[in-house]
């Protein structure tokens, strides 16, 4: 639990803060200001086990000491400085890191400071790319409907979701849609027979109308987060792989939300591709990265890919970056959540836990309010029956002490990964407490 903190008070007056993702009426919300392990207290108290890894970020907990001294440490030595101009010892040290985690020809990493920027870096790098090698029409980006690739404009192009590109245009050309991996009359709550899951075969089609000599990229979440903690049928991954490779595109992973631990394996990719001998061209990391201690994100390219910036004829390299991007402080934080990742086995764990967590919210699939749980280590969803239940779930569990992300149907189940057995049976047996409460319509 949370040490007590005397200088704490409950902050009265005007939040004006701009809370993003968020009804500008909702007025009450937590104000936290500490945590500890997997727990984050308010400014009233009151302790909550976070089921949800602040957004999916916290992944090696709250206060942990070691990350706290790496950033003190590398603060008090240089906060940071520009890498398009020197290179900092943190960003070396994690570029080497980030490329020994990783298949090899995954080699080069750009780093930036979210996974949108990560996005947009990974789509110019693959569009440059080609026309590097003399194809310039190829330039459409294709990825899942529902997935998500951000916030910016181009990521919001790269997702058919109304939700997030209404009243955002005109935005730009150059994308197009694949068919989610999922069942549809199931999302419906429709009664059907047998469920028809898009696979293949049928991105091939789409690919195809699109026409593939156009075609930079493929943008794909090795498990979708945000679009509904959707998991891709075993060998679906692979199979996009062989897509791209008879067709001459460009495999993206979108790893922002499942890299690092978050799927029992380092990388969400591996599941699938790893077993298939394969890997993606180019991959983007973020949240797990630096565990939220600090705002970093990656892209990670081929050694082929990076060598042939070379030829760029106006510059002899990549025309992109930003000024805090690769922060050595932020680095440093990362690197030292590396090594906890890595000395404790988290990845271990997070596998341990997940397969724990799904077995004691299996039964939830019995009870009327609930359509799924499904998932792949920590990542997991537990889809209601409509986004109003979803919402009134997470509610009830904040009033009894567990904090959890309900976004659309489905609630989102994603605890840091060095959450302990008892906590996880105490979270499961909450969630299960106030959904049999809800579907019994005791929850307000």
């Amino acid at each position: 639990m949370i040490p007590s903190d005397p200088a704490s008070a409950p902050l009265g007056g005007r939040d004006r803060t701009w809370h993003p993702w968020s009804p500008i009426r909702q007025t009450q919300r937590l104000t936290l200001v500490s945590g500890r392990g997997c727990h984050v207290r308010d400014d009233h108290g009151r302790d909550y086990l976070d089921l949800r890894a602040g957004t999916l970020n916290a992944t090696v907990g709250y206060g942990h000491p070691a990350v706290v001294e790496a950033i003190r440490d590398q603060a008090s030595r240089l906060m940071t400085w520009d890498l398009a101009e020197v290179s900092t010892a943190p960003a070396r040290q994690l570029a080497d890191r980030v490329a020994g985690l990783l298949p090899e020809p995954l080699e080069y990493t750009l780093f930036c400071n979210s996974g949108s920027e990560a996005t947009e870096a990974a789509v110019k790098v693959a569009r440059m790319w080609h026309r590097l090698q003399g194809r310039p029409e190829r330039t459409v980006v294709m990825s899942f409907a529902d997935g998500y690739h951000g916030a910016t404009t181009a990521a919001i192009a790269a997702t058919a979701s109304r939700f997030r590109r209404e009243g955002a245009g005109p935005l730009p050309e150059g994308y197009a849609h694949l068919a989610t991996p999922r069942c549809t009359a199931c999302t419906a709550g429709e009664t059907h027979d047998e469920c028809r899951v898009p696979g293949a075969a049928e991105w091939e089609q789409q690919i195809l109308a699109v026409g593939p000599e156009s075609v930079a990229a493929i943008l794909v979440e090795p498990v979708l987060s945000v679009g509904g903690v959707i998991v891709p049928a075993a060998g679906e991954l692979a199979a996009l792989r062989s897509l791209c490779d008879r067709h001459g595109i460009l495999l993206i992973a979108d790893e922002v939300a499942t890299g690092f631990g978050r799927t029992g394996r380092m990388f969400g990719f591996e599941h699938d591709l790893g077993a298939a001998g394969a890997a993606p061209d180019i991959i983007t990391t973020a949240k797990g990265l630096t565990g939220g201690y600090a705002p970093l994100a990656a892209v990670t390219v081929r050694a082929d890919i990076y060598e042939d910036f070379a030829r760029d004829p106006l510059l002899g390299g990549l025309r992109h970056g930003h000024t805090t991007g690769g922060h050595a402080t932020a680095c440093a934080a990362a690197l030292a959540v590396l090594d906890i990742v890595e000395h404790d086995k988290l990845v271990l764990a997070a596998a341990a836990r997940g397969t724990q967590l799904l077995h004691a919210l299996a039964p939830l699939k019995q009870m009327p309010a609930v359509r799924d749980v499904r998932g792949l280590g920590l990542l997991i969803g537990v889809e209601m029956a409509s986004m109003e239940l979803a919402a009134l779930v997470a509610r009830a569990a904040q009033g009894r002490g567990v904090l959890i992300r309900a976004f659309g149907p489905v609630l989102t189940v994603a605890p840091p990964l060095i959450i302990r057995e008892e906590e996880t049976e105490h979270g499961a047996y909450t969630l299960t407490q106030v959904i049999s409460s809800v579907s019994a319509g005791g929850a307000r």
